[in-house]
């Protein structure tokens, strides 16, 4: 009786080790730039403990048991995390490199396996290699439909915004500019992590006439009139805002925010992405 109370706790202390490290490395995907990270550290995490728990409670649990476990654990905290399809494509690294874990625990933990620590560092090399920028490559090609942010598939798309002032902006007025829009709505906390990058662009190019840099907001249900410049303004920052319409977002195919596109001087889209890749765009669209 006592050894079957053992193993139950055993099991649900498996189980729930390997729940929470799949949920804490999840967890960094606040930030993309760490996912790579997120999903090695997950793979380490999960190899370690699980193979404590095969090491020190074998004679509790046997090894097919403790696999099943763990393996159990991530699957339903793959169902638990995911609300979408398309959430579920862009962790998909992340949940391969947790299952892939629990494997290689499994194999180098058993007696009997040959070359066991050839196939768990083989094992090793997925999420290592997504930590070497192939993940933020991944989520780029998922999140904007490119790997680095550059369209090859140029087209021109007519949008009409109004500035603080109550003045009209359109591509017609901006042609022969190079235009930076970045796409954000009020609530959006990733936006608002991003502005600090837009600010020192905005000021390393607001004195080039050749360079119009922009927030494009996207009006909220709830948004009140005029909130969308005072809350940029009250933060501190000082780019010109544009107030979009939701016929701008989908006509740009915008559903991730936020989204940096920028237009060459014919008001063609040249690129889509994140803002990290649009200064090396520029000083290429200024040197030509």
């Amino acid at each position: 009786m006592k050894k079957w109370i053992l193993s139950l706790i055993t099991g649900l202390l498996t189980f729930i080790t390997a729940f929470l490290i799949s949920d804490y490395t999840l967890g960094l995907s606040k930030d993309y730039s760490l996912w790579g990270f997120g999903a090695l550290l997950g793979f380490v995490l999960l190899f370690v403990s699980i193979t404590f728990y095969y090491k020190k409670f074998d004679k509790l649990l046997s090894s097919k048991a403790i696999t099943f476990l763990s393996l159990f654990s991530v699957l339903i905290f793959i169902f638990v995390t995911s609300p979408s399809l398309r959430f579920s494509t862009k962790v998909f690294p992340s949940y391969l490199s947790y299952i892939l874990a629990v494997l290689g625990a499994g194999i180098f933990s058993a007696k009997d396996f040959k070359r066991k620590g050839l196939y768990t560092t083989l094992l090793f090399l997925f999420p290592l290699l997504l930590n070497l920028n192939l993940y933020n490559t991944w989520v780029h090609f998922i999140e904007f439909g490119n790997i680095s942010g550059k369209v090859t598939n140029k087209k021109t798309i007519g949008f009409e915004a109004k500035a603080i002032d109550g003045e009209t902006v359109s591509n017609e007025s901006l042609k022969g500019k190079i235009v930076v829009l970045d796409f954000w709505f009020i609530s959006c906390g990733p936006c608002w992590k991003k502005f600090p990058h837009l600010q020192s662009l905005y000021e390393q190019y607001k004195d080039n006439p050749a360079v119009e840099i922009f927030a494009l907001n996207r009006p909220m249900t709830n948004d009140k009139p005029m909130q969308a410049f005072h809350s940029i303004k009250d933060r501190g920052y000082n780019f010109p805002v544009l107030q979009g319409t939701q016929k701008i977002m989908d006509d740009f195919d915008i559903y991730v925010y936020p989204t940096v596109v920028v237009l060459n001087r014919n008001g063609s889209i040249i690129y889509m992405g994140t803002i990290e890749g649009v200064d090396e765009i520029l000083q290429k669209e200024l040197n030509n």
